[in-house]
């Protein structure tokens, strides 16, 4: 056999992934600021100090050894199936229908490779969250099924029954969505599964935000339509409402044939998760929850000061969000382009994630309003600022 000569060595092209567009939202922010520009610290979450049931938790999780158990800590999928049934009346058998994994992104791509086959298409409504990278690395393609602004970004069930082929294989949601603030009401969840049920579709759902809900709209689990299409799995993130960003945790929920297959994939590709970020989970899912009852309790607030703000300061008035952490704004009066809209924010400290990024209008940004009233309300002037700059 002739042995190959060359003495360079290149990555093979599917390695070549566009930058997540956050982090490159990250990377435009950090130059800003090495260029002068104090820039705003924008967060969604909540960024909370520790309570001490959770330290404690911490500590004693380092003087014990860890099970290394897949499918993660029996304690806390059982504290999670407890939490399922109190809020949203679901029996799930934590040992066959749960898996944690190391965030809602890692658990999603856990998914969409297990579920999926090269040459699926995966439909998804859009504007929604950077789910392209992880359709893609499954050998999928994603499906765009755009939503309207002037029907408050409602998902769009005639072009989701459109948009299905004979190489349809899943339809992929966003409850609510990341980054409108859309929330899926029970009819329209119920019409979704209807349509996965006559195509003999996979619902696949990320609910990160599901504890984000304003103006008494109700979170809907796509789980609680099983009745109708069993064939529906859903993605999460103990990141958010839990405030443990910082320990990159989350779960999937699924029919137990697929966390069975999701549990031999993952054992070959982390074996498990830390044990000691899901003693924090245990500690925080079945302790005191004041900490974070009252961070959340001020998030309606904080979404009226800056949709009020936006306005006021002569932007479009953006569609109010019904859920989440964000919204979108159309920025369309401060530049000609994406580009130049990019730039009018960045001088005024404002870092955004693009909407081309995203899949909404290249005129709109996402902007998340999880941060204290004070740097709100410097968001709000500074926006200001950039109109009456343009």
């Amino acid at each position: 056999m002739q042995r190959r000569t060359s003495k360079s060595w290149v990555l093979p092209a599917a390695s070549d992934f566009p930058a997540l567009g956050a982090m490159s939202t990250r990377a435009r922010a950090e130059r800003s600021a090495r260029d002068g520009v104090r820039m705003l610290p924008l967060v969604g979450a909540p960024i909370l100090p520790m309570p001490e049931h959770v330290r404690r938790a911490v500590a004693g999780a380092m003087d014990r050894p860890d099970p290394r158990d897949t499918r993660g800590l029996p304690e806390l999928r059982a504290a999670i199936a407890a939490e399922l049934e109190r809020e949203h009346g679901l029996r799930v058998d934590p040992e066959r229908r749960l898996l944690i994994t190391h965030g809602a992104m890692q658990g999603l791509s856990l998914v969409l490779r297990t579920v999926l086959a090269p040459g699926d298409e995966v439909i998804v409504p859009t504007p929604t969250y950077f789910f392209d990278g992880a359709v893609r690395e499954a050998g999928a393609t994603p499906v765009r099924v755009p939503s309207r602004e002037s029907d408050g970004w409602a998902i769009d069930l005639d072009g989701l029954e459109a948009a299905v082929t004979s190489r349809s294989r899943a339809v992929l949601l966003c409850n609510p969505t990341n980054p409108t603030g859309y929330l899926p009401d029970a009819a329209t969840l119920a019409a979704v599964v209807d349509l996965a049920a006559r195509h003999g579709l996979l619902v696949i759902s990320d609910d990160s935000w599901q504890h984000f809900t304003y103006d008494g709209h109700r979170y809907h689990p796509v789980e609680a339509f099983a009745d109708r299409w069993p064939h529906l799995v859903t993605v999460t993130s103990l990141s958010k409402y839990y405030a443990l960003a910082s320990w990159r945790l989350g779960y999937v929920l699924a029919p137990p044939p697929i966390v069975d297959a999701l549990n031999r994939r993952f054992e070959w590709e982390a074996v498990c998760c830390g044990v000691v970020p899901q003693r924090a989970a245990v500690a925080a899912l079945t302790g005191p929850r004041d900490w974070l009852d009252q961070a959340l309790s001020a998030y309606q607030a904080k979404r009226d000061l800056v949709c009020d703000g936006i306005a006021a300061g002569g932007l479009t008035p953006p569609v109010r969000p019904m859920g989440g952490a964000f919204l979108l704004a159309d920025c369309s009066r401060l530049g000609d382009d994406p580009a130049a809209i990019d730039r009018a924010l960045l001088r005024n400290g404002i870092a955004t994630v693009r909407g081309a990024d995203m899949h909404a209008p290249g005129t709109h940004v996402r902007i998340t309003f999880g941060s204290d009233e004070r740097t709100l309300g410097e968001l709000v002037r500074a926006l200001g600022r950039a109109r009456r700059e343009s």
